[in-house]
């Protein structure tokens, strides 16, 4: 799928600082984090805090001031996913899709019909997510269909499995093919007649992501919400925000979890005869421990910072008037590699912290009222998205061939082999 070039370059009159944006969303994410462990033990969907996201305005982060957004950058926007992560990690993740189809609005903001998507992003909604062909479907083959009937309507009919954040959004970019196999993104709302959401997510990590299989069953689309993509020009724009949002998320797992170890050995006064007969907060042994968990946070952090910093930069190279579509291409492979790079490193990081989480606390933090046990399952789940060792050989025959990592297409990223 090759994607249009950028018209302008995005506004950053009134850009706020790192400081503004935290303390804008601190308060929020405090209350999303105090009630986590509660909605993991329930099974209850965010929708209470998912609502009070979008009324604060954090879908329209990126949207700069006069749009109607906070003008954050795309490496602020990155360090806020990581806080709401750790607040939550499932609610990043349910919004992956959302940012990054802002983000291709951003890129052309007076193209036909974005001024009108970017307009309802600042009031608050929410793009969900309709990519993965089901279980069966040959590597390659997009069976979602929009048709043209007789009389000149648009019908949308398929089914797609991991609609990750569809019952939190308003409405879902769909990937799907015309009549003649030509790739076009319907984007319908979650509520219309034939669009139906199947709660059936029963994986054992990140529950709460609102992740179902939607049905659409010949489903009326309007001529206006059908997006269609250029012929020719980079095919790699966008590359590397996907990975990246779960990246934040998997940081955010790592840091809820040494918070909540640091806050866990803080309140303990129960000492074991093993020990050093102090209480666990002044014992060498768990305070190495609690360090361990505090600079696997610290070093989560660092790494996703950066690679925020890498997709802007890669971002910036796409705005500039006078780039190839080649050079464009290339610096996006860079992030590609780099997100790779970030991901092996992370998922390795984040299973080890959160596996090691429990050693000095005792059976006692076994409760299922702490829910501690969720940090494991989440960050196994993250960590499970686009194995990282595939990642990890991708990076290898780079850099002993100088081969390229295949780009991202719909129908091609997952299937059956036939």
């Amino acid at each position: 799928m090759t994607l249009a070039r950028p018209a302008t370059r995005p506004s950053r009159q009134a850009a706020p600082t790192d400081a503004e944006l935290h303390a804008r969303f601190a308060p929020l994410f405090a209350e999303i984090a105090a009630t986590a462990a509660e909605r993991e033990a329930t099974g209850a969907l965010a929708h209470r805090e998912m609502e009070q996201l979008r009324l604060a305005g954090f879908g329209a982060l990126r949207l700069p001031v006069e749009r109607g957004g906070h003008g954050a950058s795309l490496r602020q926007l990155v360090g806020l996913l990581l806080a709401l992560g750790a607040a939550d990690s499932n609610l990043p993740q349910a919004l992956r899709q959302h940012f990054y189809q802002v983000e291709q609005l951003l890129r052309a903001p007076d193209a036909a019909g974005n001024a009108r998507w970017l307009t309802r992003v600042a009031e608050g909604d929410l793009f969900g997510s309709g990519t993965t062909e089901p279980r069966g479907s040959a590597i390659g083959e997009v069976n979602t269909v929009l048709r043209t009937e007789a009389d000149g309507t648009l019908r949308l009919t398929g089914r797609k499995i991991y609609g990750t954040g569809n019952a939190y959004a308003q409405w879902i970019p769909v990937g799907a093919v015309d009549e003649h196999g030509t790739p076009v993104v319907p984007v319908v709302p979650v509520d219309r007649e034939g669009v139906t959401l199947l709660d059936d997510w029963d994986g054992f990590g990140q529950r709460l992501t609102a992740t179902s299989t939607t049905v659409f069953e010949d489903v009326l689309v309007h001529p206006d919400e059908v997006r269609r993509f250029a012929g020719d020009g980079p095919s790699r724009g966008g590359s590397g925000l996907h990975q990246t949002v779960l990246l934040a998320a998997l940081s955010g797992v790592i840091e809820a979890s040494a918070r909540e170890l640091a806050d866990q050995v803080r309140a303990k006064r129960r000492v074991y005869f093993t020990g050093t007969g102090e209480l666990p907060r002044h014992d060498a042994v768990v305070q190495e421990q609690v360090g361990r968990a505090r600079a696997a946070a610290d070093a989560a952090r660092l790494i996703v910072d950066g690679i925020g910093r890498e997709l802007e930069d890669a971002w910036a190279v796409w705005l500039q008037a006078d780039a190839s579509a080649d050079e464009i291409d290339a610096r996006f492979v860079d992030v590609e590699l780099a997100v790779s790079s970030a991901q092996v490193v992370l998922s390795e990081l984040a299973l080890q912290t959160t596996s090691h989480l429990l050693d000095v606390l005792g059976a006692s933090s076994l409760s299922t009222s702490l829910g501690l046990d969720r940090h494991w399952r989440n960050a196994r789940a993250l960590a499970s998205h686009n194995p990282y060792p595939f990642k990890a050989r991708q990076l290898g025959d780079h850099a002993l061939n100088g081969t390229v990592p295949p780009g991202f297409a719909v129908g091609r990223d997952v299937g059956d082999k036939h």
